[in-house]
Parts: structure tokens; C-alpha cells; sequence
């Protein structure tokens, strides 16, 4: 005789359907409350289906690459500028200097004409030393374009980098590949790391309070909540380190990472530009968990952090000085487009971030 099924909610015999999707059989009622569940997830396939179709239609996907082009083209006119600049002031520098050893040089050939002619003392000698010293000056000034060359500096720092547009697979945290264009440069930039320029605090949401010139944020709550806290800067190119020092930390982590300028997060909304660390093990990727919890309390009061954006290698990176650690996190561009901005969470009441540099 068929042993008899039990149904896989309830565990009582007689089971009358069986699910061929997860292979669990059910009594009447149960089955019809897993069909409803189904139905409930099928509603939500579709939710995101349309919405995944409202985001191809309203995604203007183009502007992050064209932003990125434009702040290339700024900064290479920039440093065009500034080259030619400081050419153009050698050059000044240069001729000046010639011409000022060749008035030298006149004035003493005239001295000595003068004071000659006047004594009637002069023969065939000095008119030919006055004629050949004057004939030498004249052919210096000639030659001065033919010794002055305009050449390419080949120093690395003085490279203006091309770019151009590739589409190549990227693979995504979740082990998937996808396809999507990035700007790369011709050349590969130096690997020094630019210290960020003149950084500093801007709110975006939550309590927090700035001060110190915006270089210090305190979570200014009298109870836990999120406050979200962006920086000023905007980073398309290069590479370049965000030094903190954490003056106060409560209980709870608080968050390291960017966000895409080019996407508003000014609300507490799901955020899929938004990558980074709640500690060094908590990573956030598109705006959600990927890999680890956010339990362990790495961070501590008196820390030294630096959060690293690479730009030309689209990624991240997150140095804890303390225990001497360096993680990193590579960025989807199609997420999260250029140009880049720092992202600070603080939770805790209290909690206190300070900008080095």
C-alpha cells in the first residue's frame, strides 16, 4: 500500500495536491494558500518588470558618459592652458635675457666708437673689430628663432591623456556578467594618490550639524537616526584619498562610501548608486548588503580612516590604520556613473566625523 503523504504546512496525512514547481504536496487548504502565495510573487514580477521598464525609458543613460567626457575636456583645457602658459613665460624670459646681453654688448661697441671718434684715434684695426662684433650680435639675434624649439614634454606628469569609449564584461558581486561602456585614457596616470583638494561636509538629509569650516560632522540628534552626509567635491579622474578621523562613535557602524552625483539621494529611499562599507566586512554594493553583518564594531572612537577613490580603475578602496588593513570595491559604472562623491551615514547619537585632508 502507497504511504500515505503529509502535507508539508500542517504535517497531517492525507495530502490531496502536489506543487511540481517545489515538489511539496499540501491539503486542500494549504495548497490553495501556496497558490496564493505564488499568485502574490507573479504580482511582483510584474511590478518589477514595469518597473525595470520605466527605468529604460526615463534612464537618460547617456548623460553620466557625456558628464564624464565634459569634465575630461575641462580638465585637459585646463592643463593645455596651464602648459602653454608657462611656455609662453620661458619664452618671455628668454628673449628678454638676449636682448639684454646684446644691449650690453651695444652700449660697449658704442662707448668705444664714441670715445675713438672723438680722439681721431682710430685705423683699419678697430673698425674691423667694431664691424665683426656688430656683424656676431646681429647674426646671435638671426639665430635666436632657429635655437628656440617648441617640443613634447614627455614627462608623465605633463601628458595630457586621451580617451576613448570601449564596451568590455564587467563582472557584478553577483557573480552575473553584464556589459556596459566606460571611459578609459590612452596611457596608464601615475599611481601616486592626489590628496583631495579642499574637501569638505554637505547634508543631505537627517540630523547633523557642521562646523570647522564644514571639515567636522556630528550626528546632532538627541536620539538614534540615520543622517546622511555627502561631500563637496565632485571625482571623474584620477586618484585620489579622503583621510578621517573618527572623534566620537556610538554603538552602532557607521558608513563609508560614494554615491553618483548624477542621482538624487536626497531622500532615505533605495539607492542602487550607492557603494561602500558599514565596516570593513558590512559591504554595500548598488545600495544593498552583499557580503558580511553589521555587528562586529571594527570601527572605533580614535580612528584613523582613508577611503581611496579610483576613478581611472573604477573602484573603491577603505584603509583602516589601526589594524593596518586595506580592502577595496570595484564600481559598476552603469550603477554608479561618474562623477563620484563621498557618502557618510552616522546613526548613533553623537557620533562625530573629522576630514584630515
Amino acid at each position: 500500500m502507497e504511504e500515505e503523504k503529509l502535507c508539508a504546512k500542517c504535517k497531517k496525512a492525507g495530502s490531496a495536491a502536489k506543487c511540481y514547481g517545489c515538489q511539496q504536496s499540501y491539503c486542500i487548504p494549504h495548497f490553495v494558500k501556496h497558490r496564493l502565495y505564488l499568485a502574490k510573487k507573479m504580482d511582483i514580477i510584474h511590478d518589477i518588470h514595469e518597473n525595470l521598464q520605466k527605468y529604460v525609458n526615463d534612464k537618460d543613460f547617456e548623460q553620466s558618459f557625456i558628464s564624464s567626457i565634459y569634465a575630461w575636456e575641462r580638465n585637459a583645457m585646463i592643463k593645455i592652458q596651464k602648459i602653454a602658459e608657462e611656455a609662453r613665460s620661458d619664452i618671455q624670459k628668454f628673449v628678454e635675457k638676449r636682448k639684454n646681453e646684446v644691449d650690453i654688448s651695444l652700449n660697449k661697441i658704442f662707448s668705444e666708437i664714441e670715445t675713438t671718434g672723438k680722439s681721431d684715434n682710430y685705423t683699419e684695426i678697430e673698425i674691423d673689430k667694431w664691424t665683426k662684433q656688430l656683424s656676431e650680435l646681429r647674426n646671435s639675434l638671426e639665430k635666436l628663432t632657429k635655437n628656440i624649439s617648441i617640443v613634447e614634454n614627455k614627462k608623465v606628469s605633463s601628458i595630457i591623456c586621451g580617451i576613448k569609449v570601449i564596451e568590455q564584461q564587467q563582472q557584478q558581486q553577483e557573480q552575473s556578467l553584464c556589459s556596459t561602456v566606460i571611459l578609459q585614457t590612452n596611457n596608464h596616470t601615475s599611481e601616486n594618490l592626489i590628496e583631495s583638494g579642499q574637501e569638505h561636509f554637505v547634508p543631505i538629509y537627517g540630523p547633523c550639524r557642521l562646523s570647522e569650516d564644514k571639515s567636522l560632522v556630528i550626528h546632532s540628534s538627541y536620539r538614534a537616526g540615520l543622517s546622511q552626509i555627502s561631500g563637496f567635491n565632485n571625482y571623474s579622474l584620477g586618484k585620489h584619498s579622503i583621510v578621517f578621523l573618527i572623534e566620537k562613535k556610538g554603538i552602532k557602524n557607521i558608513f563609508f562610501g560614494i554615491h553618483s552625483a548624477s542621482i538624487d539621494i536626497s531622500s532615505s529611499e533605495f539607492d542602487r548608486s550607492i557603494y561602500g562599507w558599514w565596516n570593513l566586512d558590512y559591504v554595500i554594493v548598488n545600495g544593498d548588503n552583499v557580503d558580511g553583518n553589521n555587528k562586529e564594531e571594527i570601527i572605533q572612537t580614535g580612528d584613523k580612516i582613508t577611503l581611496i577613490l579610483d576613478c581611472d580603475n573604477q573602484q573603491i578602496q577603505f584603509e583602516h590604520h589601526r589594524i593596518k588593513k586595506l580592502v577595496h570595491l570595484p564600481i559598476l559604472l552603469s550603477e554608479c556613473p561618474f562623477p563620484w562623491k563621498i557618502l557618510i551615514r552616522l546613526i548613533n547619537s553623537g557620533d562625530c566625523i573629522r576630514i584630515l585632508r
